[in-house]
């Protein structure tokens, strides 16, 4: 591989990002799209539509929404996506230990493809977020009196961000490490609270469980993950989705790497500006507040 080479998100991948955010009809569409690839890369548009219950023309607006030009286009990138990644068992050589990366890979291959995966991870964050989710989180996060973040895991990343930059600007903030506590805590939750749950799968049993108990108790409630279509979501009245870069076939725990994690610090620190902007007399105040106290631990 050459050390200037891109590496692309498949359309299959973009097409499960970016459903979390469509209309019924057009999520119906990438519901079939994704449930049956090999019919779709064969069919035509006026027999997708039908099957889908819609209008040609929201099919055609359904390609442009994924970003690709036509529909004869759309076919072409998922015949080409399919052929890359075969339904057959994967032989030794063909297993990956890091988003793409095989056995085959030499120093000059691996770094090039790493670097590519942050680079588009990044382009693809900002290109796919919704604005109108973002502003409807931080509201929630203006509206709370504590954010209660929950997470595994990767994702502790994530949440150690979050708890930095918002407790810096004044915002009450709690997580436990622990994970018996940090069931319990829930309980403590009520309609002035927000709870977050950071999954990149969407799937982490704690942390769907902690999100559902949460909203048990009236509080609102954010979920960040990768996956429109995990159990996370059934329990989050807000949702941001960041980007996945998966082959076509496997699941989301075997191909979750340190590259979601990029797109999920991102998210913080949009949320961060966007609340620390809106909020700046009083974010400055606690950024100074902060400052004099984290002095004293440096030389």
């Amino acid at each position: 591989m050459n050390e200037g080479a891109e590496v692309k998100q498949g359309i299959l991948a973009r097409i499960r990002w970016k459903s979390g955010y469509m209309n019924p009809a057009l999520r119906r569409i990438a519901e079939k799209v994704l449930k049956d690839p090999f019919e779709v890369k064969s069919i035509s548009i006026k027999d997708l539509a039908t099957q889908c219950d819609v209008s040609e023309s929201t099919v055609t607006r359904f390609v442009r929404e994924v970003q690709v030009p036509s529909f004869q286009h759309f076919k072409i990138l998922i015949a080409e996506e399919l052929s890359q990644g075969t339904g057959a068992p994967a032989q030794l050589t063909d297993r990956h230990v890091y988003e793409d990366i095989t056995e085959e890979d030499d120093t000059t291959s691996i770094m090039s493809k790493v670097t590519a995966r942050y680079a588009m991870t990044v382009s693809d964050t900002r290109a796919g977020l919704s604005a109108a989710a973002l502003e409807r989180a931080v509201m929630a996060i203006e509206e709370a009196d504590v954010l209660a973040f929950f997470a595994m895991g990767a994702s502790l990343l994530c949440v150690e961000s979050a708890l930095l930059r918002f407790m810096r600007v004044g915002k009450r903030c709690f997580f436990f490490r622990d994970l018996g506590i940090r069931q319990i805590s829930t309980s403590t939750l009520g309609p002035k609270s927000l709870a977050i749950g950071v999954s990149n799968s969407g799937r982490t049993i704690s942390t769907v469980d902690s999100l559902r108990e949460a909203r048990s108790q009236g509080a609102t409630t954010l979920a960040i993950t990768s996956f429109p279509d995990s159990p996370i979501i059934r329990h989050a009245d807000i949702s941001l989705f960041t980007p996945t870069v998966t082959g076509v076939v496997g699941t989301a725990e075997y191909h979750e790497s340190m590259v979601s994690k990029i797109a999920q610090l991102q998210v913080i620190d949009m949320l961060y500006s966007m609340y620390a902007v809106r909020n700046f007399g009083s974010a400055i105040e606690g950024l100074e507040r902060t400052s004099d106290v984290t002095s004293l631990t440096r030389y």
